[in-house]
């Protein structure tokens, strides 16, 4: 009867990448489902798994809320007005900047009553109903209008990395666009292309040809930071120039300099050959 393999290293370890001496048992196959297969039901998980975008928000967002609930209260109404100013440069609308005007006037108001309340029994009473509603109303008022926050964290990450998106696909459209106006330009009047410095990043200009780089005539360093050519390759494009007097097409550099067939392709759209 065959014995099972003591654990001395003499069988097969997993990841050992060696084969299973003489006589040893296979190790049993993992219970891991193949493709297609049912999945094997694992052990208890816990129920807690990642926090939402919506569950980290409302955490930082709840005492944020707290936080600023609490300035009416310990300011003692004289910096009521602070919350809701943060809420209408954050939110920038009508509605917001009015509700901070009104509190920043019913401070004033504060303000005066206390200052002028002395011996006066109606005045101070006066004063300290307002500076009541002031902790009171502004504190709770703050923390409720500074709700609708929570929500706008929990989606703000989505939406603005979508605009972001659609930001960038339009800039680079309009970078394609222009590179293509721009060679036109030169192929169609290439006195008034000179004139434009099209293709020509080293120079000062004021036209924007899109990151259009004159292969025939831009120094070796604008090679390597625009065409992305390292230093050797540089050399030989610059040599080879030198000795051509110019090139005509992305094929020529690579077939004079000598460089990879392929090695100009992903910067052609940026080549030009004035």
């Amino acid at each position: 009867m065959t014995q099972p393999s003591p654990p001395d290293g003499r069988g097969s370890r997993p990841g050992s990448g060696q084969p299973p001496a003489a006589g040893a048992e296979s190790p049993a196959p993992s219970a891991q489902p193949g493709p297609g297969s049912a999945p094997v039901p694992a052990g208890p998980r816990s129920p807690a798994g990642p926090r939402s975008p919506a569950a980290r928000a409302g955490g930082t967002s709840r005492l944020n809320r707290l936080g600023w609930a609490s300035v009416p209260v310990w300011s003692l109404g004289f910096l009521t007005f602070a919350p809701f100013l943060r809420l209408a440069m954050a939110r920038r609308g009508r509605k917001d900047w009015a509700i901070f005007a009104g509190y920043l006037l019913a401070v004033i108001l504060e303000i005066v009553l206390v200052s002028v309340a002395g011996n006066s029994g109606s005045t101070s009473a006066a004063a300290g109903g307002l500076v009541i509603v002031l902790m009171g109303g502004g504190a709770v008022h703050s923390y409720l209008a500074s709700g609708g926050d929570q929500a706008r964290a929990a989606v703000s990450g989505p939406a603005t990395a979508e605009r972001l998106n659609r930001e960038a696909l339009a800039t680079a459209r309009s970078r394609m666009e222009r590179r293509r106006e721009a060679r036109e330009i030169a192929r169609k009047d290439p006195a008034l292309g000179r004139e434009l410095r099209i293709g020509r990043p080293d120079l000062a200009r004021e036209y924007d040809d899109g990151g259009l780089v004159d292969v025939n005539h831009v120094p070796g360093e604008i090679l390597q930071s625009q065409l992305g050519l390292s230093a050797g390759e540089t050399a030989a494009v610059l040599d080879a120039r030198a000795k051509l007097g110019s090139f005509t097409s992305p094929d020529e550099v690579t077939a004079y300099a000598p460089l990879p067939p392929d090695r100009l392709d992903a910067v052609r759209d940026w080549m030009i050959f004035g």
